[in-house]
């Protein structure tokens, strides 16, 4: 009796770990999250490079009136994504929207930063690209483990135990 308990916990425990193994699908999904998202930040990383380039080799005005044009085209684009996001009723999109805007906001102040603090110009684009970094890296490890957790959360079987005891 007693290897029959310890052969059917152990076939108890291969079946559960067999569960807990992600599927090709979901690691697919995760992948694609991922992908966009390096997509967007490698995006960025080329929009403050190109402003850390202009700011030397474009004469001060141009450059400011760049700055004007650029945070007009990312406020333009902020109300497309968020449109476009509300009428397709996508939250990831809408968080798109939200970076975006972000980003034309900061454009906005560089206005300022590159009149009054031109000595430290590029060290704040530098800087302000690290903060990019960061906020992508954790926002694709959430990404991440919650895709997971919603995977994890539909293998249990406690919802449908819930319901058969309420109907008893």
């Amino acid at each position: 009796m007693k290897r029959e308990q310890k052969k059917n916990i152990e076939q108890i425990e291969k079946i559960i770990e067999e569960k807990k193994k992600i599927p090709k699908s979901v690691k697919e999904k995760i992948n694609a999250k991922v992908f966009e998202n390096m997509v967007i930040v490698a995006i960025i990383m080329i929009y403050l490079a190109a402003l850390n380039i202009g700011m030397t080799n474009i004469p001060t005005d141009t450059y400011i009136m760049d700055l004007k044009v650029f945070s007009v085209i990312l406020l333009i684009a902020t109300i497309l994504i968020f449109e476009f996001g509300y009428k397709k009723d996508n939250g990831g999109l809408w968080l798109h929207g939200v970076e975006v805007m972000v980003i034309a906001i900061f454009t906005l102040y560089l206005i300022y930063f590159y009149s009054i603090y031109y000595s430290n110009y590029g060290t704040l684009l530098i800087s302000a690209g690290i903060v990019f970094l960061i906020y992508f890296a954790i926002k694709m490890i959430i990404t991440q483990k919650r895709i997971e957790s919603q995977y994890n959360k539909s293998l249990t079987d406690i919802g449908e135990i819930v319901k058969n005891k309420s109907r008893k």
